[in-house]
């Protein structure tokens, strides 16, 4: 009888109601998810905009470059140590730069467009060439050699343009997109300056 009882009395007891959550705990935890969010959108958009001001900025260093070498190009012409001081007018404008790696530096003669004429005109050299002040010469030989400088035609009204193509991989600093990196390239062209000889005058003729 008394198990009964207290069966009995167990059945008839209510059961625990359940607790809930205040809503100002609930609303606090919702802003903490949202600000998270929030935060993280921010920081890729901060990354993807200094990813691209970079490149920009790059890009024009590349351009920088590429004019250096062919205006220092434009003026020595068929010298001997045109080639060396094209490269290193290249290599000093970049400056080092660690997100640009030069696979080539290509001397050309351009057409009126600015274009190669064909690759029967080049000199072609590895990225990583420097000019070697003590010697004059580039560190590397040339792996295309078609347009040596004394080829360069330099005689007035016939002179040649003189075009320097940088070929490079580019690779972001912070890597936005996935990507890492691509290969690219530009160029500058300048005409090589004329070399005028002066027309002697005739002793005794004065003006």
């Amino acid at each position: 009888m008394m198990w009964t009882k207290r069966v009995k009395r167990l059945a008839h007891k209510q059961p625990a109601r359940l607790t809930r959550m205040p809503r100002r705990a609930i609303s606090r935890g919702q802003a903490l998810v949202e600000t998270a969010l929030f935060f993280a959108i921010l920081m890729l958009l901060v990354a993807g905009a200094t990813d691209i001001a970079t490149l920009l900025s790059d890009h024009l260093t590349i351009v920088y470059a590429a004019r250096e070498g062919a205006r220092i190009g434009s003026t020595l012409g068929d010298n001997a140590t045109a080639d060396c001081a094209i490269i290193g007018a290249v290599q000093a404008a970049l400056g080092g730069n660690q997100n640009i790696a030069l696979s080539q530096i290509i001397i050309y003669k351009a057409d009126q467009n600015g274009l190669p004429v064909s690759a029967s005109y080049e000199e072609a050299y590895p990225g990583s060439t420097q000019c070697d002040i003590t010697t004059n010469t580039p560190t590397n030989t040339p792996t295309i050699a078609n347009w040596p400088y004394n080829l360069r035609g330099n005689t007035a009204f016939q002179e040649d343009s003189l075009g320097v193509e940088l070929d490079y991989q580019y690779t972001f600093q912070l890597n936005l997109l996935g990507s890492g990196s691509f290969t690219s390239s530009d160029h500058a062209v300048a005409p090589i300056e004329p070399t005028l000889n002066p027309t002697p005058t005739p002793a005794g003729s004065g003006g």
